[in-house]
C-alpha cells in the first residue's frame, strides 16, 4: 500500500507544559503577537504584517486559539473568506472579534 501522507512535511509543534495563555484579556494587538508566535513556531513567520497566511496554517492557528479559550469552536472554517486570513493582522482581528462575542473562559493551551 502506498503512503498518501508526505513524511517530509513540517508537523505542528507539540505544546509545552509551561504554555499557558489567558486569551480572554488579550487586546487585538496581543492576539496579533500570539498569532505571530504561533506562525513562527511552524516556520511560517514573516517580518511583514502584510504577508499572507496559508489556509491550512490559518485553520491550525485558529484551533490553537480555540484551545486556549476553551469555549469550543470560535470560527467555522467554512465561513472564512480569503480576506479573513489574508494577513496575520486580518486573522487576529477575526479571532479577537469572535473571542469578544463568546466571552471565552480561560484554560491552558
Amino acid at each position: 500500500m502506498v503512503q498518501d501522507i508526505d513524511t517530509g512535511g513540517i508537523a505542528p509543534p507539540q505544546p509545552r507544559v509551561d504554555d499557558t495563555v489567558d486569551i480572554r484579556g488579550f487586546t487585538e494587538s496581543d492576539i496579533e503577537d500570539h498569532v505571530s508566535t504561533l506562525l513562527a513556531s511552524v516556520g511560517d513567520a514573516s517580518n511583514s504584517p502584510s504577508a499572507g497566511v496559508p489556509s491550512l496554517v490559518a485553520v491550525w492557528v485558529i484551533s490553537q486559539v480555540e484551545k486556549a479559550c476553551g469555549a469550543g469552536p470560535l470560527i467555522d472554517a467554512k465561513t472564512l473568506t480569503r480576506d479573513d486570513f489574508a494577513t496575520p493582522t486580518a486573522l487576529s482581528r477575526v479571532l479577537h472579534r469572535r473571542i469578544r462575542e463568546k466571552n471565552a473562559p480561560f484554560v491552558e493551551s
